[in-house]
């Protein structure tokens, strides 16, 4: 397990964006054809540029947040927040109990994980940590969800985690359409203390 420091990015911390790299190797991509991993590798690089030529004028226009994840010293990934708010259909208003069409939430703008440390459970407190700030939100104004838009390759990490996918999707294109998903905070953070209890 890493010893993770969390730091919003900031004129001290903007060295550390050099060393990212969040683009997937042959290796982790061997299986897929070379349709698939063009396409992943473009995804992955749009989020290194995010982190590089946009982040921090985002966030000094006040349109997002970005947390870098440091450990020892080195960017091993980083979280991009801003205010979100979702449209439910009836049937899913109706199983929650929501009376409103749209809904608060907080979205994960962005979120990438350095390529030599993916599947060391980063991207999951990462996860915790956007759930954590939404709860601290809650405090002070509505948020039901925690939402984010994923790639279909990314798709089945997040419902691992909790999150499903949104019945009303937003963006559709013929190709590579991104996915709009939600996790109900309550229900998550309930579902995780009755697995402390037990």
């Amino acid at each position: 397990m890493m010893n993770l420091d969390i730091q919003r990015l900031s004129d001290e911390n903007r060295y550390l964006i050099d060393g990212f790299s969040c683009v997937e190797t042959d290796e982790m991509l061997s299986g897929l054809n070379a349709k698939e991993r063009r396409r992943i590798r473009k995804h992955s690089q749009d989020m290194e540029d995010f982190l590089r030529d946009e982040a921090y004028e985002d966030q000094e226009k006040g349109l997002s947040r970005t947390y870098l994840f440091v450990n020892d010293g080195k960017l091993v990934a980083y979280l991009a927040l801003c205010n979100d708010a979702i449209r439910l259909e009836f049937e899913e208003r109706d199983d929650m109990e929501l009376p409103y069409i749209t809904v608060p939430a907080v979205k994960v703008a962005r979120l990438a994980v350095s390529a030599d440390c993916q599947g060391k459970g980063i991207g999951k407190e990462a996860l915790q940590f956007a759930i954590y700030v939404s709860q601290m939100i809650k405090d002070y104004s509505g948020v039901v969800f925690l939402t984010l838009d994923c790639y279909e390759h990314r798709v089945g990490y997040y419902e691992r985690f909790g999150f499903q996918r949104n019945l009303y999707q937003p963006v559709v294109l013929d190709y590579d359409s991104p996915v709009s998903m939600r996790l109900w905070i309550d229900e998550y953070l309930a579902e995780k203390s009755d697995e402390i209890t037990e």
